[in-house]
């Protein structure tokens, strides 16, 4: 059950093998990637990104806040009014959040969804779920 005030939306994967949450339980925001069996059901959190600590204005006065998956299912973006706050990229194995300036969120460039998160970079996604 979701409780009140809390701000949710996913997004399954074009392959349907995934799908990706977002949550800001308006303290945080954070997306669980999650891996779907055969039905279509969530198997468990396999991974997670955090995204912000309160935001202001708050995530529901943005406009445009979904997901962007590419053709293949191996690359998702977390997009916010056109600007992409963080990346989870499966060929690479790395996920991403956006930096931070002056406490605002900067966009991660469009070169790292092309290209892909290099090691350098972000954290490992986790691609399974831990008993």
């Amino acid at each position: 059950m979701i409780e009140e005030g809390t701000f949710v939306i996913e997004s399954v994967s074009p392959n349907e093998r995934y799908v990706c949450v977002f949550e800001d339980d308006g303290e945080t925001g954070y997306i669980y990637f999650c891996p779907l069996n055969s039905s279509g059901d969530m198997e468990g959190v396999a991974d997670s990104l955090w995204i912000y600590d309160q935001i202001a204005p708050p995530i529901e006065a943005c406009e445009e806040v979904g997901f962007a998956w590419d053709d293949r299912s191996s690359k998702v973006a977390f997009i916010v009014d056109g600007e992409c706050w963080g990346m989870l990229d499966l060929n690479t194995k790395r996920k991403l959040t956006a930096p931070r300036e002056h406490n605002a969120i900067v966009s991660l460039p469009m070169e790292l969804w092309e290209v892909g998160i290099p090691a350098s970079e972000g954290e490992p996604v986790q691609m399974s779920v831990e008993s």
